[in-house]
This record gives C-alpha cells, sequence and structure tokens, in this order.
C-alpha cells in the first residue's frame, strides 16, 4: 500500500477541530436556547447535563474543551461541582464558564474566587464570543460588530476582593 493514501489531503481549506463542550444546565429553557444557539457551530459537540450529580459522573471521562456551569443545580450545586472539577485531573485545565445569577460576595461565600462569570441576564453574542475565545478560536463577527469595547473587558476573570 502506498504511503501517500494515508497522508492529508492539504488542497481542502481545514475545518476546525471538533470540541466538546459540557452544558451543565438545569433550566429545560435555558438548555433549549443553548442548544438552538449553537446548533450552527457543527464542530461543537455539546453534552448537556441537568443536575450536578449526572456532570460529576461523566464530564471528567468526556474530557470537554470547555464547560457551562449553572450555580443553582439540584442534587450537588454547581460551586461544590466547580471545585471538584477544578480539583480533578482531566478537568483542572479546562475552561469553565459560570453562569449566575449571583452577586460577586455571593460567589465568593461559595469560595468560587477566580473564574469566569457571565451574569445573568446576559447577551448571546457575549456568550458566543467568550466561547470561541476559550476554544482558541477567532470570533469571526467580532471585528465588523463593532462591540468589541463592550465584550472583551467581560472576558478578564473575575478576581474577589
Amino acid at each position: 500500500m502506498d504511503d501517500d493514501i494515508l497522508q492529508p489531503d492539504n488542497t481542502q481549506p481545514s475545518a476546525p477541530s471538533a470540541k466538546i463542550i459540557a452544558i451543565v444546565e438545569d433550566d429545560p429553557q435555558l438548555a433549549a436556547l443553548f442548544r438552538d444557539a449553537l446548533k450552527d457551530h457543527a464542530h461543537w459537540h455539546l453534552t448537556f447535563f441537568h443536575d450536578g450529580q449526572q456532570a460529576l459522573q461523566h464530564t471528567p471521562h468526556l474530557q470537554p474543551d470547555l464547560i457551562l456551569l449553572d450555580i443553582g443545580l439540584p442534587n450537588l450545586d454547581g460551586a461544590a461541582l466547580y471545585k471538584i472539577l477544578r480539583g480533578h485531573n482531566s478537568t483542572r485545565h479546562t475552561p469553565i464558564i459560570v453562569i449566575t445569577g449571583r452577586h460577586d460576595w455571593q460567589l465568593h461565600r461559595m469560595g468560587l474566587h477566580t473564574g469566569l462569570f457571565l451574569r445573568k441576564p446576559f447577551k448571546l453574542s457575549e456568550l458566543l464570543f467568550i466561547m470561541r475565545v476559550h476554544l482558541g478560536e477567532t470570533p469571526l463577527d467580532l471585528a465588523a460588530s463593532g462591540d468589541d469595547q463592550i465584550i472583551a473587558p467581560r472576558i478578564i476573570p473575575y478576581r474577589a476582593p
């Protein structure tokens, strides 16, 4: 067999590599919003978990490239799950976007001293921008949108006072 057959075809434009995204959200409407909003990104493979315990059992083995995590979850709250995932070898360095309606002082009391927080309500364009940045993708519509001054400061990690 000729080795050339096993070589990739470099004449084709390269497609983005597949990214696994774990979404931990118990609100069916918000989960549906994520599913609808992210379906156009064919190279993003979405896996949904509806409670913290389910996510804890499966997320480390899934080895996602990114985790969207709600704080208010049944069976194991998002703050506890965040701490466990940060301590696990396979998710220690995985970007986690915490989606919350809570205030800074509440997050600090939960022990979430650092991390990336997206406050509810949020703009879908903000979420997509943050996801693309953390997945190492270029936000294609950023330059054209003119929203970079509005969105970019939101990607700075939160640090407790």
